[in-house]
């Protein structure tokens, strides 16, 4: 099978057809998208393993493009793993891929970088189980010196944007005032959020199917902050669950092409998702917080390299930002050219809305 973009198509040999129609389908459907970090991929899904518990999984890593092998040690170390080799067309592009080879009653989408620390995916399937409203959840992260990562955040707004962009974190009457939920407290009980970082996110097989797979015009950022607005708005539940913790290993988004990347992905979920005037007051507060940020970084920058690449990181998302430069990965091609070997129950759902 063949998948290009987002619909899927089936060309199976009888062999094969037969062998997919007969194997029951799993709990668990994991998927992981890598590209290169070949240690940290092998460790991750070490990691996962470790954490079933009572359940069936069924694993499909979707490597693009790696050039240290990442790949190929995944065969070699996981061999009942589904493993798919193609071209970097972007992580939402990667995970549809996964989505479209998906056979189980849940998918969990999991970063290529994550550890985890406490729990396992029995419970978390468990307790979904026992919540049919619930369409996505996600779960504790840590960073890896061992404090709490905030993943929780709200949808946009030009209140909460123009926060971030006057330091609104910094300021405990102002911390509702951004799209970062900041408060410990929160993390430690379950509840509704509208949207959660997308390094751990486990959905309902039934609830894909109905809102559509990710949509791939976002290469990378903010692919999960547009299915979970398009889960909520199709009147499933998201929700934050602690019943796991994860250590995320993320990496650092202030590289220039990163923060550019960001920032066209900001706008175009804005711009998709709201009014043109709302989504152009949302990217003027964007942008004055890359100005603000420019200014304050000012006097550093005469003092050394890290702040002025910084400065030259946040000028050239703010240009992005604007309409006046194109990101880094724009032009990067779509999801055709992965080749899969079986058919998946998720590809029959809607289109992307």
């Amino acid at each position: 099978m063949t998948i290009s973009g987002l619909s899927p198509t089936t060309a199976l040999g009888p062999s094969d057809a037969g062998a997919a129609e007969s194997a029951p389908a799993p709990d668990l459907s994991v998927v992981m998208v890598t590209y290169n970090g070949r240690e940290m991929a092998l460790g991750t899904l070490r990691s996962a393993h470790a954490s079933v518990g009572e359940l069936s999984v069924e694993w499909i890593v979707v490597d693009s493009g790696s050039s240290d092998g990442t790949d190929e040690a995944v065969r070699e170390a996981f061999p009942a793993a589904t493993v798919i080799s193609g071209e970097n067309r972007g992580f939402a592009a990667g995970n549809n891929v996964g989505l479209g080879l998906a056979r189980g009653r849940y998918v969990l989408l999991l970063n290529p970088d994550v550890e985890i620390e406490r729990g396992t995916f029995a419970e978390l399937v468990s307790a979904l189980d026992e919540r049919p409203a619930v369409g996505l959840v996600s779960v504790v992260q840590k960073g890896a010196d061992g404090a709490l990562q905030p993943s929780i955040r709200r949808f946009p707004s030009v209140r909460r944007d123009l926060g971030e962009s006057l330091f609104a974190a910094r300021w405990p009457i102002m911390r509702t005032c951004q799209e970062l939920e900041t408060r410990p407290k929160i993390y430690h009980r379950e509840g509704r959020v509208d949207w959660v970082v997308g390094a751990f996110l486990l959905a309902k097989a039934a609830a894909i199917r109905d809102v559509g797979l990710m949509d791939d015009e976002f290469f990378l950022y903010s692919e999960e902050v547009d299915w979970c607005y398009r889960f909520r708005a199709a009147g499933w539940e998201v929700r934050h669950l602690p019943l796991m913790t994860i250590i995320h290993h993320a990496g650092r988004r202030d590289r220039g092409d990163l923060m550019a990347q960001l920032a066209y992905s900001r706008r175009l979920f804005a711009t998709k998702h709201y009014s043109w005037a709302k989504a152009r007051a949302i990217r003027a507060a964007l942008a004055l917080g890359h100005l603000v940020r420019m200014i304050a970084l000012s006097p550093a920058a005469l003092k050394g390299p890290e702040a002025r690449e910084r400065i030259a990181s946040e000028r050239r998302a703010l240009a992005v930002q604007m309409g006046l430069a194109d990101p880094p990965r724009l032009d990067a091609p779509r999801a055709g050219g992965l080749v899969a070997q079986t058919p998946s129950p998720l590809s029959t759902g809607r289109s992307l809305q």
